[in-house]
């Protein structure tokens, strides 16, 4: 019986070192530290992409990538990796690696500050790539293809030497004869930029110009999700502290295109 207790407690250790979703981040987390990564993205003003005779406009497609941490653990974007796939699976030659080598520093407020995108921040990398004039060369030489999707991942290195992989776009369409692949355009929130004390709450409405299409809402406040995504627009939160909060809304059409809304609320103490 002592054999068997012992080797249930050498059992448990594993588990609070190791970092099992059963005990958190585990102890090593706390001894050591990884960086908590928040990142979206912000499509920069799409061409009208109509058909297969406008592929060269998809060269010019650009995005800004706001990337920030939660703790005092500062970290580098090594790279981007650029995977496409269509039904068939993996076009393996316009497979692309990106390096940036771009350090972003760790938070030291108790609540981080999310930029907007175009800020000049070093949260902020603007004017990403998301086509390769590659791809378009594949498009036209296969121009009776329907569909090709990109997935785009940065892979991570914190100050504490842990490597992490965080995907920033999956199975976006590339081409998708027939269907809507453009996500929702022009999000917004009200209210924006309110001044409010300690204990007031407020509900919050996302708007978008195609919110027709869109079937669930995803709501952060300063970058930590607020529940599940959900049907519904509004948003209730009730601000107990002073200080700065940044409101985003992550809002997704019926075909999985997604975009995000930000509002800004200054809690003032009286």
């Amino acid at each position: 019986m002592r054999g068997y207790l012992v080797m249930f407690c050498c059992f448990l250790m594993v588990l609070v070192l190791s970092g099992c979703n059963w005990f958190g981040k585990g102890l090593l987390n706390v001894i050591n530290p990884e960086a908590e990564v928040r990142m979206y993205y912000v499509f920069n003003t799409p061409p009208d992409i109509g058909g297969p005779e406008k592929f060269e406009l998809l060269q010019g497609l650009t995005f800004d990538l706001v990337v920030y941490p939660l703790n005092g653990v500062g970290f580098t974007i090594e790279r981007l990796t650029y995977t496409y796939t269509t039904e068939k699976g993996e076009v393996a030659e316009l497979a692309k690696d990106l390096v940036l080598s771009y350090y972003v520093p760790p938070n030291v407020s108790p609540e981080p500050t999310i930029p907007q995108p175009g800020e000049a921040s070093p949260y902020v990398l603007s004017n990403l790539p998301l086509f390769f004039q590659d791809t378009i060369d594949y498009l036209w030489k296969n121009y009776g293809m329907k569909n090709l999707f990109l997935t785009l991942k940065a892979f991570l290195r914190d100050d504490a030497g842990h490597t992490m992989t965080k995907t920033i776009v999956a199975n976006f369409p590339v081409l998708q004869l027939g269907e809507d692949f453009w996500p929702p355009t022009e999000v917004t929130i009200e209210p924006n930029n309110p001044s409010v004390s300690p204990g007031t709450t407020l509900t919050f409405l996302a708007r978008a110009k195609d919110e027709s299409t869109i079937v669930s809402y995803q709501w952060f406040v300063n970058g930590r999700p607020q529940g599940c995504a959900g049907g519904t627009p509004t948003f209730t939160y009730t601000f107990t502290e002073a200080g700065t909060y940044t409101v985003m809304v992550k809002v997704c059409d019926r075909s999985g295109n997604c975009s995000f809304g930000l509002a800004t609320v200054t809690v003032t103490a009286a």
